[in-house]
Parts: structure tokens; sequence; C-alpha cells
């Protein structure tokens, strides 16, 4: 849900900077080196669109490291094409779908490639083309199937209307030095008879019992921190625990990890006589998952008091022995701390996903070129200076394996690597991305479960009751056109 991604993950000595310099001369210097695609797809890397005269592809996404990459390796795509230049436009975070959507719905060919959030990829996709041939082959599927594909409600099927061109997992992040003393470690598996590794956890009742150990031992003031800011983190998070219940409950997930655009909080199936899943949090699922989540809240700052959030989970982070975060706020820990830190996925193995998209507007004067420059951007070696250059995490699977194996980079920057990679493979507890979701889901669901949170709301079943028939009278306004 989070799309945006931080600064560089943290400084990169100076070794690493020759690495990408060399990365940059072989990519600049042998094209041969990209991968070219099946001959059934439609573009690649190195095949040239051939055109005499200058063209601009036009990019436009928001502001940040983001845009940054995605210029720099614009011009690295126009000394393999010197005919193409790519020009990024960019706009505050803010209001940048607003000025797409301006200029999308006027059909204009202002821009060729439109950039966007897995949240918002069903406000744009309309105007954006099916890239069914387009080679994903090496892009890791969970990162884009979160956004880049949806489900068509009007013809039943799935379209690709955007490529992921950076990881983005939530995951958990913990204080390597608390979990590799000994002596606590002892102390917490005689008393709990579980490991005190964070990698070896396999439900979220483990995670509480670390917190009720660390904090009653005075070793760190929290537990392991999650979101609980009603505007907005508490959708990240609440999916996030609440997947390890979905995904055992086959009466609501039916085998699945959901339909692309509902995900986890709807239905995994489609009702008899409808068009659309219903939501699926209102369960015994649902209910248990809501109370984990406020027990992991119970040993945060107070919520009625201090909210954590995106923005100061990297703050409060030293106070706890570790947190749930996305990968992108990795970049906001202090130089000390990031040595300190190590990842883990979810309890039980998985992670959700939160990335930042591409796609092709159906408006662009240069549809092909447009494709063989994100194909340009998914490639190996780009991808590989998108991190050492750019501090993102790779989507490109070949790029994450040649990065983890390169021991010029920091020890715990690869280890971020190895787990960032074997999470993002397994990231699925996602929040929704249809069209209702920032227009009323959001706010319909956190209000109920915040107001769960603070006592303010005692049954956790009532508030997922509420809280899922205002989703269903939403989402049944949207698709039937009420």
């Amino acid at each position: 849900m989070k799309g945006l991604s931080g600064k560089i993950v943290a400084l990169v000595v100076v070794v690493v900077v020759v690495v990408a310099a060399v990365a940059i001369i072989e990519l600049t210097s042998k094209p041969s080196h990209v991968t070219t695609p099946p001959s059934n797809t439609s573009t690649s890397s190195t095949s040239t669109t051939t055109t005499s005269s200058n063209v601009t592809l036009t990019v436009v996404t928001f502001s940040g490291e983001s845009a940054q990459f995605i210029q720099y390796a614009g011009e690295l795509f126009h000394q393999e094409h010197p005919n193409v230049q790519v020009q990024v436009i960019q706009y505050p975070f803010s209001d940048y779908i607003d000025k797409e959507l301006t200029v999308l719905t006027g059909h204009s060919s202002q821009y060729d490639i439109i950039g966007f959030t897995s949240t918002s990829a069903q406000r744009v996709s309309p105007y954006l083309l099916n890239l069914t041939n387009f080679n994903l082959s090496q892009v890791i599927a969970q990162q884009e199937d979160f956004g880049g594909i949806i489900y068509n409600v009007t013809t039943g099927q799935r379209e690709v209307v955007g490529v992921s061109y950076e990881t983005a997992v939530y995951l958990m992040a913990y204080r390597e030095s608390i979990f590799s003393n000994q002596t606590l470690a002892n102390e917490f598996t005689s008393e709990y008879h579980v490991p005190f590794n964070p990698n070896d956890w396999t439900n979220w009742t483990e995670v509480i019992w670390a917190d009720q150990f660390l904090t009653s031992h005075n070793i760190t003031q929290y537990g392991f921190l999650i979101d609980d800011h009603v505007s907005h983190g508490i959708i990240d998070a609440f999916p996030a625990v609440y997947g390890w219940y979905y995904i055992r409950d086959n009466s609501i997930s039916n085998g699945t990890t959901g339909i692309p655009g509902f995900n986890i909080m709807f239905t995994g199936y489609i009702p008899a006589g409808m068009k659309f899943p219903v939501p699926s949090f209102n369960s015994s699922a649902g209910v248990e998952a809501l109370e984990t989540y406020a027990q992991l809240v119970k040993y945060d700052p107070n919520p009625s008091q201090l909210q954590v959030s995106y923005d100061n989970l990297p703050e409060l982070f030293p106070q706890a022995p570790g947190g749930f975060m996305f990968t992108s706020q990795l970049s906001y820990l202090n130089s000390s701390v990031a040595q300190d830190t190590y990842l883990a996925p979810l309890p039980g193995g998985y992670a959700e996903t939160g990335t930042d998209l591409l796609g092709v507007s159906k408006y662009s004067a240069h549809p092909q070129l447009a494709e063989e420059f994100l194909q340009f951007l998914v490639s190996p070696q780009v991808q590989e200076i998108a991190f050492l250059k750019f501090g993102k995490f790779p989507v490109n699977q070949q790029a994450f394996l040649d990065l983890i194996s390169n021991t010029s980079i920091p020890s715990y920057q690869r280890e971020w690597l190895n787990a960032t990679y074997h999470a993002a493979l397994n990231a699925w507890a996602n929040p929704p991305n249809v069209p209702p979701t920032y227009i009323s889901l959001i706010t319909d669901f956190n209000n109920q479960v915040f107001s769960y949170l603070t006592g303010q709301i005692s049954n956790p079943q009532q508030a997922l009751e509420t809280a899922a028939q205002q989703w269903a009278t939403a989402v049944e306004s949207y698709y039937n056109g009420g």
C-alpha cells in the first residue's frame, strides 16, 4: 500500500560505487548483455524500434528517488537508442494522480508512460494498454500481481496494466544484537519453548510472547512496533496479521490468496449471481486477527496518545526489538541501527506487497517504444544499478541473485537483499486496490478498527461487521452504477 520508496537504503561503501560504475560501463558498451525475450514477446530491451527522427518518451510519476532512478535509466536507454530521449515529469505524491487523470481523461498523447502505486492502479487502468505480450518472466510475480494485474469485473478476465519496477514488501525487521544474545535466547526458550529467532516463528502468538518477555525484562521499552495510524496505516497492518488466518480458513479464502484487486480482505471466490467477491474479514478468522492485532498494539505506544505510523516508526525503532515495516522504511533508520537490523518474513513465512508501477498510455504516440523502455527498465543490469545507485530493491530475480552474491556489498545489506527476495516471492497478504478503496474503504475500515483498539468499541465482531456492511454497500454501488 505504501508505494513511496525512501532515500538510498544506506551509505554505500566506495567499492560498491565502483561496482555500480563498472555495471554502467558494461551496460552501455555491451547492450547484448540484456536478455532477449522469447519470439512471441512484442518488446524487449534490445529489440530496437527503428526511427529516423528524434522521439521523446514522456514519463509522468510522483517525485522522489524512484523518479530519479527512472530518469537515470532513461539516459542509459538513450545511449542504446540515440534518437530517443526519455523525459520524466514529476509531481508531488499528494496530487500526481489527479495531474495524470486530467491528461488521460482528455485522451491526450502528452504522456507515454504513466506512474502509479499499487493502490491507485485501478484509478488509471481504464487509460492504460493491456500489455498482453510483455515479457514478465524475470519479474517477481507477487510484486506484479498487486497493481500490475487487475481483474476486469465486466469481462471476468485478468489484464496486465502495469509493470512493477522495484520490490517493496511489508515484513518483520528485528534488532540482531538482541536476538543473537545467547543468554536471552536460553531464558526465552526455557520459558516459552519456542526459538528466540524471528525467522523461526510460525504464528503471531510467538511475537506476542517476545513482546511480553522483552518488555517485562526491561530489554526494550516497546514490543515489536506495528502501524496503528487511523488515517492510513491500519489498512496496511491489519492484512499483514489477517493473512495468517485467511489462508487457513478455506471457507473464505477458497484456497487462494484472493482475487486481484480485491485481495484477502474479500473472499477468494465470487458468490453465485454476483460479479465480485464479498468482504471476508467479518468472519471468525477476522475476529481472531483483530484480537491478535490489538494484543500487538498493547506493547506499543498507546494509540490514543501516539499512533505508530509509516513516518514515525523509524524514530521509535531504537526503543523496540523490531517492527513490522515496508522495506522502503529501512532508509530512514540511522546508520548504526540499520547495521544492527535484520529482516524476517511475517510469522508463518509470508509477506505483504506495496510496490510502484509504470503503464503505457492508450493515447501514447509511441506505444511500442514505451514498452521497450519498460522492458529495459526491468532488465537485470538496470535493476542492479537501481539498488547500487538508488537503494531500490530490484524486481528482477536475476538482479536479486547477482546482488546477494556480490561480496563488495556490506553484509547487512546483502542480508536485507536475501530476506527481501525470499519474502517477495511469498508476498500476497495485500489490502484491496479496487477503485472505491481510497474513496471509502480505508476510512470505513480504519475508523472501526481504531475504535476497537482504543476501547471505544468493545466487541471486535461488531467493529468488523459494521465495516463489512459499509464495504459491501460501497463496492456494490460502484460496480452496479449506484
